[in-house]
């Protein structure tokens, strides 16, 4: 593969150009590497002199093209779910004096292509087509199979090119022979970016957001389970937007009750937060006549698909806002118990997955007899290399490639190191000019990690419970409490027990609710609280009757909160006093002779959060 370079100057008011202005089309079999977003390539395209089919990765993307006023007379057709074969031929008919302009997603193109067929036209040859934000092709492989259905197809037209402002690597033989087409900036465009490294992306994230004094923040973050979570936990859910795929868009609205989600973004939506899943990570404007305040996300350990790739993921979510941005960070922890993997190492592993796959169906096709078929079908069925086969059962290097960037960005993330030196990579530090900051916390995602794969019994849970909280006692930080109140929600005996009894001798009474409870009660009756309200009514030398006596330690107990394991009688006094027997107007009672032990006094100092 050749590669070219073409020049990009501002023009004479120090704007940046469209693409327009130095490639008057795109040539065919080429990669266009155009470096910056929002150069117009698509645009170009659009207002190109001949019939072209635009590949471009969500619908989203379609329905924004198509309704900005400045398409109005260029004869855009968007194929989405709704479109059918018959819509698009009835488009193609119509369409006189005028070039055929198709917005199609890679799910969608097959209408097209069934459309040309009906009229006998040849689709190959009559239309250029270009897959526009085309790392989607290895970015998104890995869960949406139906992103490379139009791959075959493409290589069969005569005209044809991809672009993107952060293209991957492609291995697959078949664009040998393109020519990758660069665009070199001649002026700086790096943005500066912090990179906060942290253990606790939820506090950080908190903190962050209380430190911006800003009316619009927009947050990356790729799960809308999560993102409702952190709304829910920090408070916010009023002063929230959401913008997801409609599937997302239903779950947030039906079953969690979340009314201001949308799949389409539109600027009269957006509150003061703003979060985005990676359906809008590319191939959008977000056109604002201010510069907001953007927050990437990622917790790569609790939610991996939240990982961000800084060669493509984040340079894109940058490039959304035409407008520029007031600030940037990226949040984000650190794989645990991940180890370092090349390149080559990767594709080592993938090329023995392929020969083991190709011997068993050798193997299956010289088998004789039933059980030696049925032992190969069921190899095959199993086999790691089925991850990296097309619908043709043919092998899609668009997989394969998705399978070694994953591992690569996977490396980038081992540590605040590893992260640190990504960024003083050459290419990436004409994007982005990082600072590295670590924000530790006593507990974080790690913690919460072990809390959620712990054995399903309570005793299991109750032992990872007490390790965690051994490192972060004393309570000292609001983040320390906030740990602790999430953990007495789900079981408020064990951080009860903890709190009265200390680590030592709850875990000497192994966890068993029944050995907590009477400990924490014997504890309790024993407190300081208790026993100088005790010790305040009943006096040595004093006469009192049982009935009396059972009544006020009741009392007492219930002011204090303790919590009986045993019936408390009048006799339950000898745990404070030694005491006789005594009559008090023929009715039977206690004389108190003397004070069983005296009251120790603590005190508890506690931060205010």
């Amino acid at each position: 593969m050749t590669t070219n370079i073409i020049e990009l100057h501002k023009d004479k008011k120090g704007n940046i150009p469209y693409l327009t202005t130095i490639l008057k089309e795109i040539p065919t079999n080429t990669i266009l590497c155009k470096t910056l977003t929002g150069l117009g390539a698509t645009y170009g395209e659009i207002k190109a002199k001949r019939n072209s089919i635009i590949v471009e990765p969500n619908v989203s993307t379609i329905q924004c093209k198509c309704a900005d006023p400045k398409h109005a007379n260029d004869n855009l057709y968007g194929v989405i779910e709704k479109v059918g074969v018959d819509d698009i031929k009835e488009y193609i008919v119509n369409t006189k004096d005028k070039y055929y302009k198709f917005l199609v997603t890679p799910e969608s193109f097959y209408k097209v292509k069934e459309a040309f067929k009906e009229l006998e036209l040849s689709v190959y040859n009559e239309c250029f087509m270009l897959f526009d934000e085309s790392h989607k092709l290895v970015k998104d492989a890995d869960y949406r199979e139906g992103i490379y259905l139009p791959l075959d197809d493409f290589f069969q037209f005569k005209g044809k090119a991809l672009v993107s402002a952060t293209p991957v690597e492609l291995s697959d033989p078949r664009f040998k022979d393109f020519q990758k087409l660069v665009i070199e900036p001649q002026f700086d465009f790096h943005v500066n970016i912090e990179i906060q490294c942290t253990n606790n992306t939820l506090e950080r994230f908190k903190q962050t957001i209380n430190n911006l004094q800003s009316n619009c923040i927009c947050i990356f973050l790729n799960s809308t389970d999560t993102i409702h979570a952190l709304m829910e936990k920090i408070g916010i859910l009023d002063e929230s937007t959401v913008f997801c795929a409609p599937k997302s868009v239903y779950k947030l609205k039906q079953s969690l009750n979340f009314k201001n989600a949308y799949s389409k973004f539109d600027p009269k939506l957006m509150k003061k937060f703003n979060f985005f899943t990676s359906r809008f990570n590319a191939g959008m404007d977000i056109e604002l006549n201010y510069k907001p305040d953007l927050i990437m996300l990622s917790d790569v350990n609790l939610v991996e698909h939240t990982v961000l790739d800084p060669f493509s993921d984040m340079i894109q979510i940058v490039g959304r806002f035409r407008n520029g941005l007031n600030y940037i960070t990226h949040i984000t922890n650190f794989f645990k118990d991940y180890t370092y993997r090349s390149k080559e190492d990767v594709l080592r592993e993938v090329d023995i997955y392929e020969a083991n796959y190709t011997y068993i169906r050798r193997e299956l096709g010289n088998a004789n007899d039933n059980g030696s078929q049925c032992a190969f079908r069921t190899l095959l069925k199993t086999s790691p290399f089925n991850q990296f086969l097309d619908w043709n059962k043919k092998k899609s290097y668009c997989a394969v490639d998705n399978y070694v960037n994953d591992v690569m960005v996977r490396n980038m993330y081992l540590s605040r190191d590893t992260l640190r030196d990504t960024y003083t990579d050459t290419l990436l530090m004409r994007y982005f000019s990082a600072s590295n900051k670590l924000h530790p916390y006593k507990t974080g995602d790690a913690e919460w990690l072990q809390l959620r794969n712990a054995n399903k019994s309570i005793i299991s849970k109750r032992k990872v419970t007490v390790d965690i909280l051994e490192k972060i006692l004393p309570y000292e930080t609001e983040s320390d409490y906030a740990f602790r109140n999430e953990i007495c929600k789900a079981d408020p005996l064990i951080i009860e027990a903890v709190d009265t009894l200390g680590i030592a001798k709850v875990r000497s009474l192994r966890y068993i609710t029944k050995n907590l409870k009477l400990a924490i009660y014997k504890a309790k009756c024993k407190s300081p609280q208790v026993t100088e309200l005790i010790h305040d009514y009943f006096k040595v030398g004093g006469r009192y009757l049982l009935t009396d006596i059972k009544a006020k330690i009741k009392q007492i107990y219930e002011e204090c909160g303790v919590e009986p394991q045993e019936r408390v009688t009048a006799q339950t006094l000898h745990k404070y006093f030694n005491c006789a027997r005594t009559t008090i107007k023929g009715k039977e009672g206690l004389l108190i002779t003397s004070r069983l032990y005296s009251v120790s006094y603590t005190h508890l100092t506690l931060p205010t959060t």
